[in-house]
């Protein structure tokens, strides 16, 4: 579908450099159709799948569980649903590159282990390749312990310890935990030793854990999603729990001195919950050493519109405290700047500048529904009516700003790869008006070549008193719903 931009605005291509910043949920190109809906039409039955959040199929994008790699100072990330992206400047832009096997399973998991990489994934064979971009080769299945309560190969983790030795951690059901079990250097489908429960369902202990948005239900968790890191000599192995489509979905941790265990609850858990804002449901993901002796979390945000598993992925520091307990200080939403030398990275200054009762799109009138492009929710979105020939969504700022950066979070309605409806660029201007009725384009994006779902993008610094997206084309068949229209920045003093 092309759509017809506004003749009479004036344009001025804005130049775009290389951002400073990055912001959540990161904007990854070529986000994949889910794994689930591929090859199910639009409208047709649920088929008893109560992870639907609406009556009939539809078809949505889906990246999650993220498994992330830091290589000769790049960061390689293997998500669920397809691989791999990588970052050459700390998680600023990424590039999507595919591998030779692309969706092996949920939960991918990387190590780099005795000079190749292996690579697994729930339920899938192990894969080995000497570089993190393949090509990988088949090895065969890990040979699964038959130890009395233990899960199937749901949500795998492989760690390589300092000494040579290689360990799995799995698991993905309602109250079976997560295990562990040392495997064969020489040989990694075989196990080294026996497999034992390093984390328990423990609902008294850490309430957190039990699945709803109120975490309501005592008789299940899904325990899943389990990564270990080691820092100095502990050993901290987190994992994840509530639900993926619940807001409350978030990541906890046990500590040990030896990867075996014996674990114990962490006093500081869960340690990344966040139920409310923009980026919830933070969950199921990895915690990584990265540049300058950073520690990274990269985790799955809830987008839940069409399914449970719509969801998408952030990333931002983890530290330490003082008693040496493992911790996320929060979910960010707003733009972030990369760490300085001492290794702490830091929020750019630059806040949501929107009145979100005052957004509207060219065809509201009456009922605003532009506002859910500004309501600080994924869930919800803004559309252009059926035939709408210059489709805006303009934005009244809280007062007059210097506009730094804006994030667009698309919804691509209609999508249906059955039908041949798939994904694509996204084309538009952002304009802001800079006095009385005298609007500039601060961003053009209309000849996009880019697939961004989600695209955060800086700007040159403008006043303003309102900015507005002017949407100039999607790809066919597809209507272009925004789910988030963001613009950054600071307000001016009077």
């Amino acid at each position: 579908m092309i759509l017809t931009g506004l003749s009479s605005i004036p344009v001025a291509r804005a130049s775009e450099s290389r951002p400073s910043t990055w912001c959540n949920p990161l904007p990854i190109p070529d986000y994949p159709v889910g794994r689930g809906v591929r090859r199910v039409p639009n409208g047709s039955e649920t088929g008893g799948d109560t992870l639907w959040l609406s009556p009939k199929t539809e078809q949505y994008r889906e990246l999650a569980d993220p498994s992330a790699l830091w290589f000769e100072g790049k960061w390689y990330l293997y998500p669920s649903c397809d691989l791999a992206w990588v970052s050459e400047d700390e998680g600023l832009t990424w590039k999507h590159h595919p591998l030779n096997v692309r969706d092996v399973g949920y939960a991918p998991t990387v190590v780099h282990h005795q000079g190749r990489f292996l690579l697994l994934a729930s339920d899938s064979d192990l894969y080995a390749s000497p570089s993190p971009l393949g090509p990988f080769e088949k090895l065969g299945p890990i040979a699964l312990p038959k130890e009395s309560g233990a899960p199937g190969l749901g949500d795998p983790m492989l760690f390589a310890d300092d000494d040579g030795r290689l360990f799995l951690y799995w698991g993905c059901s309602p109250r079976a935990g997560i295990w562990v079990m040392p495997l064969s250097s020489d040989d990694p489908r075989q196990p080294a030793g026996p497999a034992t429960r390093a984390i328990p369902f423990d609902p008294v202990n850490q309430p957190w854990e039990c699945v709803g948005n109120g975490n309501q239900n005592p008789n299940m968790a899904w325990i899943e999603g389990s990564w270990m890191v080691k820092v100095g000599r502990r050993y901290y192995l987190t994992y994840s729990a509530a639900g993926t489509e619940n807001r409350t979905y978030a990541m906890g941790c046990y500590l040990a001195d030896n990867p075996l265990g014996p674990f114990r609850a962490q006093k500081h858990n869960p340690i990344l919950r966040t139920p409310a804002g923009l980026v919830t449901g933070t969950g199921h993901g990895c915690i990584v050493a990265g540049p300058r002796n950073s520690l990274w979390a990269f985790y799955t945000i809830r987008a839940g519109i069409a399914h449970g598993f719509e969801r998408r992925i952030g990333m931002d520091q983890a530290r330490l405290d003082a008693a040496g307990e493992l911790y996320v200080p929060e979910a960010t939403s707003v733009p972030q700047r990369l760490p300085d030398a001492e290794g702490a990275a830091e929020s750019a200054g630059w806040l949501p500048l929107n009145d979100g009762t005052r957004t509207v799109g060219s065809t509201d009138a009456p009922n605003l529904v532009g506002r859910y492009a500004a309501d600080n929710s994924l869930t919800t979105w803004w559309q252009p009516a059926a035939g709408d020939p210059h489709p805006v969504l303009t934005t009244q700022l809280l007062a007059l700003s210097t506009v730094q950066a804006v994030r667009i979070a698309w919804r691509d309605v209609g999508l249906d790869l059955t039908k041949g409806i798939a994904p694509g660029p996204f084309r538009y201007r952002v304009e802001a008006e800079t006095s009385p009725d005298h609007w500039t384009t601060i961003l053009d994006r209309s000849d996009s070549p880019d697939d961004l779902l989600i695209d955060y993008r800086e700007t040159p610094p403008t006043n303003a008193t309102r900015v507005r997206l002017v949407i100039l084309g999607a790809p066919t068949g597809i209507t272009p719903g925004v789910a988030d229209f963001t613009v950054f920045g600071k307000v001016e003093e009077k």
